[in-house]
């Protein structure tokens, strides 16, 4: 079970960091100055914190109660996205 949360707490991280370089990646297109969170250097140090964060506790409570995958609340949300992305997916295909 541990190991369970595990992959859910290193999913969210891989997550946080799709969205940083994503939004650099999209700023330095559009030519736009690094500023905070734009910054490669923020995103570098943030996501050390992170991870630091991540590892100071046990993965069940990094991921906390709304993103339990046992929670019934986060069960329906996830069936949700799947059904959303499932329509988009039917609609490209």
């Amino acid at each position: 079970d541990e190991l369970r949360y595990a992959v859910c707490a290193m999913d969210t991280l891989m997550t946080f960091d799709q969205i940083a370089f994503s939004r650099l990646a999209e700023a330095e297109m559009a030519g736009k100055r690094a500023i905070l969170s734009n910054s490669a250097k923020f995103q570098h140090e943030e996501r050390f914190n992170r991870i630091k964060r991540a590892l100071g506790v046990d993965p069940k409570s990094y991921l906390g109660e709304s993103n339990d995958p046992d929670n019934p609340d986060y069960q329906e949300r996830r069936k949700a996205s799947q059904r959303f992305v499932g329509k988009i997916l039917s609609r490209v295909s």
